[in-house]
């Protein structure tokens, strides 16, 4: 990806000084953006895939392993899968902004598209993530006096401490991947503000 990224500036470069080839650079540099904005959406697309399994696998266990049914229980589920759920359609939506920039609009067209799209994922990244986060912990942990009657006191420290390890973990590659995406998302802007100046 960073490749490519890399490529695509040079190119944008070499189109800027060389005036009898910048049509035909200017054609490679829009294929190539284009390229990164399918591949952008393949993320979304992975990300789709493991949250529609990590579902899968949460809805089947609550309902053959360990059907819960104290009402705190039944929140902390609808909590739990209900942020998967947005999630996921958060996905579908960056998907359906992703097709929304036209790499061959004007230049205030692409950039009010491509800045949208920018927006919408920064946010995404920031509060709105941090609040399912939040909210499927919360449901987590609204499991355990229902779980407290079947596992003794050890077993639940084990089981609630090892959410907080694991949290910490998939935080950390989330985060990573966040800035990576982020990172990517500006230079693509950027260079696509070039294109159209």
């Amino acid at each position: 990806m960073t490749d490519d990224l890399n490529d695509l500036k040079n190119k944008w470069q070499g189109a800027k000084k060389s005036q009898s080839s910048q049509s035909m650079d200017v054609q490679e540099i829009m294929t190539l953006s284009k390229k990164k904005m399918k591949s952008a959406i393949v993320m979304h697309l992975k990300n789709i895939i493991i949250l529609s399994i990590t579902l899968v696998v949460l809805f089947l266990f609550f309902k053959y392993v360990a059907p819960l049914q104290e009402v705190l229980s039944q929140i902390g589920i609808a909590l739990m899968i209900g942020g998967l759920v947005v999630r996921i359609l958060i996905e579908f939506y960056s998907i359906y902004l992703s097709y929304q920039i036209d790499m061959s609009d004007t230049a205030m067209q692409n950039s009010n598209s491509s800045l949208e799209f920018f927006k919408f994922r920064k946010t995404i990244h920031g509060s709105v993530m941090y609040t399912i986060l939040g909210l499927y912990t919360l449901g987590f942990y609204a499991l355990t006096p229902e779980f407290s009657l079947y596992f003794s006191t050890i077993m639940m420290v084990l089981i609630d401490g090892s959410y907080l390890v694991i949290a910490v973990i998939v935080g950390y590659f989330i985060n990573v991947g966040i800035k990576k995406e982020m990172k990517y998302l500006q230079e693509l802007l950027t260079i696509q503000n070039d294109l159209h100046t």
